[in-house]
């Protein structure tokens, strides 16, 4: 059995505390080895709770410890481009919790940067690419079961405070990202322009890809959780709920919306998909096993020589994405997606 892939993590809040280090422990093929923290307490109780050896004072330390495989960066977004140099100049793989960074020119400059190590494996966390719901949907969109898709629409709500400024992430930042690498990831097609109306809090974003693919996203915070995506095509509509361990839900064209027999159907589907509900809430739910299942790619992909789920260009397409909706906000007009 090969050695596993041995994580360092740069920063030890939310994203590495109860969504990276959870999921590692379902997860044979990787540990976490190092963390590193500015709040040196926080790091050390990370560590003692994970049984994590060592604890590194800054980012530029745990990068070159020599222990490490991979460096996991979970700081706050505006920190991102400066651990990821950091990494990728110790040699290190890397994988950037979204988004990459808040700027289009930084996330050039950091696609620059794993260009020129084409022996470095650079990964953006968009783990729900790998969330089961999401890749049924790929799948049923690969097989032509939903014929030609038309629109996809999508719904994020978060039970959190409001987020603060744009350098700690907003709602745009902290969940819209995740929504518009699904446009991409789903469709295969990139949107030129991109309409956005509300405010850091509570958005709507809307857009049509190159392929005449209607796209529409609805991200808040502040109010009670929801991750919802509906993707609508000519043979019919397939619905992911991925907070919920009963989807995806289909219902094709031309039938009964409200029909006895259609809800006897979604009541002995529910029914069906209770024991896969039930192994799935004991590892913490679907949501939290995408963690784990992205950690496995990576680990595929570094010992098979593959590529990650989600690279630094995919990263870099989101942040141009999110800028563009930043600018249509303010300027309260469709704004061009810069390529």
């Amino acid at each position: 059995m090969p050695a596993p892939l041995r994580i360092g993590f740069i920063g030890c809040g939310r994203a590495a505390a109860t969504l990276h280090l959870p999921a590692l422990e379902r997860v044979d093929a990787v540990e976490a080895v190092a963390v590193a923290d500015v709040d040196e307490r926080r790091a050390r109780e990370l560590a003692a709770a994970h049984r994590i050896p060592r604890v590194h004072r800054d980012a530029a330390a745990l990068a070159r410890d020599e222990d490490v495989d991979l460096v996991a960066v979970c700081t706050p977004p505006h920190e991102h481009a400066a651990a990821a140099h950091a990494a990728l100049e110790a040699g290190r793989h890397v994988l950037v919790e979204k988004p990459l960074c808040l700027d289009p020119d930084e996330a050039e400059a950091l696609v620059e940067a794993a260009a020129a190590r084409p022996g470095r494996l650079c990964a953006v966390g968009f783990n729900l690419r790998l969330h089961r719901q999401v890749v049924a949907a790929r799948a049923a969109i690969a097989e032509g079961r939903l014929g030609r898709v038309r629109m996809v629409r999508t719904h994020w709500t978060a039970d959190t405070p409001p987020h603060g400024r744009r350098a700690s992430g907003a709602a745009l930042w902290e969940m819209g990202v995740h929504h518009l690498d699904l446009w991409r990831h789903l469709t295969g097609e990139e949107p030129s322009e991109i309409a956005a109306t509300g405010h850091e809090h509570a958005l709507v974003m809307s857009a049509t890809t190159d392929g005449g693919t209607v796209l529409a996203t609805t991200v808040a915070d502040g109010t009670s959780g929801a991750n919802e995506l509906e993707l609508v095509g000519e043979n019919g509509r397939l619905t992911l709920t991925l907070y919920r361990g009963d989807g995806p839900h289909w219902a094709p064209a031309g039938g009964a919306v409200g029909g006895v027999a259609v809800r006897l159907r979604d009541a002995l589907r529910g029914t069906w998909s209770l024991p896969r509900q039930a192994l799935a809430a004991r590892a913490g739910g679907d949501y939290l096993l995408s963690f784990a299942a992205q950690w496995q790619a990576l680990a595929r992909a570094l010992r098979d020589g593959g590529a990650p789920p989600a690279d630094f260009e995919d990263g870099r397409r989101v942040v141009a994405l999110a800028h563009a909706a930043e600018a249509s906000l303010r300027a309260g007009r469709e704004v061009e997606v810069r390529a």
